[in-house]
């Protein structure tokens, strides 16, 4: 089996898997839980996107590219404090500001850090998949 057929097969597996999910939830007669489902479904949605598509190295590197976006705030502090000389005072208050960024964004009570970086990889992979899927020749089937 092919590398490009084994990650469309894994695509469809997915697909399937997402639809029938959602189906499961349509089916609900009760409002009230049919409700909390499609909350559980938007809150479990990005992790088990990770799991099914970070199984080559296109993802991965989306993934990267997406926490080195998101945790740029960061680093411009420690940037900062590089250029003004670690040692100096200036550098002290950007490096604790820098980390005081970073426990915020690592904690996981209120900081939106793993939605933000998983939904950014998303963005960046459908684009990806958009531009090769533009770039391949389209199949003309006759009948």
């Amino acid at each position: 089996m092919k590398k490009s057929e084994y990650v469309k097969k894994l695509e469809e597996e997915y697909n399937q898997k997402q639809k029938a999910w959602k189906d499961h939830i349509r089916e609900e007669p009760n409002r009230f839980k049919r409700f909390w489902k499609w909350v559980w479904y938007l809150i479990a949605f990005p992790f088990v996107w990770l799991f099914y598509n970070v199984r080559d190295w296109r993802s991965a590197i989306c993934i990267v590219v997406s926490f080195l976006l998101w945790s740029a705030s960061v680093w411009g502090f420690y940037l900062a404090a590089l250029i003004c000389g670690w040692t100096t005072d200036a550098a002290k208050w950007l490096i604790g500001i820098g980390s005081a960024v970073w426990v915020w964004w690592a904690s996981p009570i209120g900081s939106p850090f793993i939605l933000c970086v998983t939904f950014t990889a998303i963005g960046i992979k459908s684009l990806l998949n958009i531009i090769s899927n533009k770039k391949e020749p389209k199949e003309i089937k006759e009948e």
